[in-house]
């Protein structure tokens, strides 16, 4: 599977560095350049998807107000929005691997941008969550296009760092957003705040359509025109329900779990279960998700040059299980929850380059969109599950064990990464070709 992917990005190498340069000449060089054209590429638009995912939560008291609707009907939008963007993922990623990531990754940012910008026009409340589909049906494409240029267009050698940062420019681009959203609130309204991130997400889609040339998908090269028959079938649902593409999916469900409990409920549970001041309970979330930057950057880091990504994901999801448990169990100093969740949310995030590789090595050349974007549907399952079970919890008054549980999810998130990680050879063998 390795040297196949070093051939497939050689031949696709080959053929972009002809178009840009001219020659069929691949200096070292002029490989890095290309390369971080991708990844900037890639990253900025990742970083506008994450930012218009959390768009309109800081603009809620507004909208409100303007639309005379009730939270849960704002609720819905964000719903129509967040579920639609992360289940068509699974049919996406098969547009991907049919029609080429280019085109299909241009597409949703055009719909997502424009969806967003067109919010800011919105007079009614029935339109703005026409438009959140629309917005939520561009949102789709972003993860199983984005790994399929990757893998495409990045060197084996520093896969890892590119996923890192792809992850990393998503997870900035929502801690951004309620600053950015607000600043523009302040001054124009927010009309003004939806209609300039629309605009800017074109001005991205611009800057990606010019520089089109360096993203390149799986196969792009010549050797791509000769493909090995049958590396999967013409469907690939023996490729996705395969064994060890479940049981990343389960992983993704178990993960979005766990990380879904923290981040919504961590400032409401500590309030309730140590009566700690709302400032305090507000720097452990900070400290969580500033966690996961850092751990996302230390993995990238790490995944390249340490290749044993089960070690990493069995370090990383034990040290969640353990630093995520704490509250629930000892009552320290106000700023120790702080150090606790920092210490959870660095191991949610070190593991998240690793998984990516672990992933990328059982995908067969060619299917990276329906595979990556198959898995990312149990990340939304996850994740809109999570509000539901930790919200009872603590209407339950069991604010405890909304750590417990966290905890209990990490566990059987590894549990999950280590099946898929020991069935893998043995299932994608009976995947593969027979030899002639």
């Amino acid at each position: 599977m390795v040297r196949a992917a070093r051939k497939a990005y050689s031949a696709g190498l080959m053929s972009t560095t002809t178009t840009i340069n001219g020659t069929g000449g691949t200096p070292e060089a002029k490989t890095r350049v290309r390369e971080r054209w991708v990844n900037g590429l890639i990253g900025v638009g990742h970083f506008m998807s994450h930012y218009y995912l959390l768009a309109l939560p800081p603009l809620f008291p507004l909208l409100k107000a303007e639309f005379e609707v009730s939270y849960v009907e704002l609720g819905l939008a964000m719903t129509c929005y967040n579920l639609l963007g992360g289940v068509l993922q699974a049919p996406v990623g098969f547009l991907v691997d049919r029609l080429g990531p280019r085109r299909v990754l241009f597409a949703g940012l055009a719909l997502n941008a424009i969806g967003v910008l067109l919010m800011g026009f919105a007079d009614a409340y029935w339109l703005l969550l026409v438009l959140a589909v629309i917005a939520g049906l561009g949102n789709s494409v972003f993860h199983p296009a984005d790994y399929a240029i990757l893998s495409g267009s990045i060197s084996p050698d520093r896969l890892g760092k590119a996923y890192s940062a792809h992850t990393f420019s998503g997870f900035l681009g929502g801690a951004c957003a309620p600053i950015g959203i607000l600043a523009v609130v302040q001054f124009y309204g927010w009309r003004a705040a939806l209609i300039s991130a629309g605009i800017i997400g074109l001005m991205v889609l611009v800057l990606m359509i010019l520089k089109r040339d360096v993203l390149q998908g799986e196969g792009s090269g010549a050797e791509a025109t000769k493909p090995e028959p049958a590396v999967s079938d013409p469907s690939g649902l023996r490729l996705i329900l395969s064994a060890p593409v479940l049981l990343f999916l389960a992983y993704f469900v178990l993960y979005g779990m766990a990380g879904g409990g923290l981040t919504a409920f961590t400032v409401s549970s500590l309030i309730d279960l140590h009566n700690i001041g709302l400032d305090s309970a507000n720097g452990a979330l900070t400290g969580y998700l500033f966690g996961i930057v850092g751990g996302i950057l230390a993995g990238g880091l790490m995944a390249d040059k340490f290749p044993r990504h089960m070690v990493t994901s069995t370090i990383g999801l034990s040290l969640v299980a353990l630093a995520a448990a704490g509250p629930a169990f000892v009552v320290p100093s106000a700023y120790v929850f702080t150090v606790m969740l920092a210490a959870a949310g660095f191991g949610m995030g070190v593991i998240l380059p690793a998984r990516d590789l672990m992933i990328r090595r059982i995908v067969p050349p060619g299917d990276s969109g329906k595979v990556f974007g198959f898995i990312f549907v149990g990340y939304s399952i996850g994740g809109s599950l999570a509000p539901l079970l930790y919200g009872w919890l603590l209407d339950l008054a069991q604010p405890a064990m909304v750590f417990q549980v966290s905890a209990g999810f990490a566990l059987l998130a590894l549990a999950a990464v280590a099946l898929a990680s020991l069935v893998s050879p043995r299932s994608l063998n009976e995947l593969a070709p027979p030899s002639r």
